[in-house]
């Protein structure tokens, strides 16, 4: 049994019209970002559960209307992270479940996503054929995205198959 927390903080900066070919009359402009965090993985027996939690935050700017300077604009604010359970049935097949979410209000508002959040659910197996090759099987229950020209929304789900091998 064991329980391993951990935790981040990145800072830096974005760099908006670097080779002056969009806004030729413009300076190259730096803006701050930040992201920050923190992570968990908990082991007991054949269950393992870990995940990672994170807040961004980065400073926006917009060109003005003549195009040769910027003004501060709305920062873009979102949180998200994942969380991850697996079990191993026997030493060869492992069940996974996973759920990934963004809490991005900024996308909801340029219509790139049907609701704040977008999530993703995630269950599967993997197989371990021997002990340097996996197969991994995977199905993915996505949120809504907007269909191009419309008003309406799909969930492009998916399945996933994959090998891993390593030498």
């Amino acid at each position: 049994t064991s329980l391993r927390l951990g935790g981040f903080y990145y800072e830096g900066s974005n760099t908006l019209n670097e080779d002056r070919v969009m806004f030729p009359n413009a300076l190259t402009a730096n803006f701050p970002f930040y992201r920050a965090g923190g992570d968990f993985r908990f082991k007991y027996r054949q269950f393992e559960l870990y995940g990672v939690a994170m807040r961004g935050h980065d400073a926006n700017l917009q060109i003005n209307s003549l195009q040769n300077a910027y003004l501060p604009a709305p920062a873009v604010n979102y949180s998200g992270g994942f969380v991850e359970s697996e079990y191993w049935i026997h030493p060869w097949l492992i069940g996974i479940l996973r759920y990934d979410v963004v809490n991005s209000p900024a996308d909801f508002a340029n219509g790139l996503s049907e609701n704040t959040t977008r999530n993703r659910f995630s269950p599967g197996l993997q197989v371990l054929f021997r002990s340097n090759i996996k197969g991994v099987f995977e199905f993915q229950h996505s949120y809504g995205r907007p269909v191009p020209g419309t008003a309406l929304f799909y969930h492009p789900n998916g399945f996933v198959l994959g090998v891993d091998f390593v030498m």
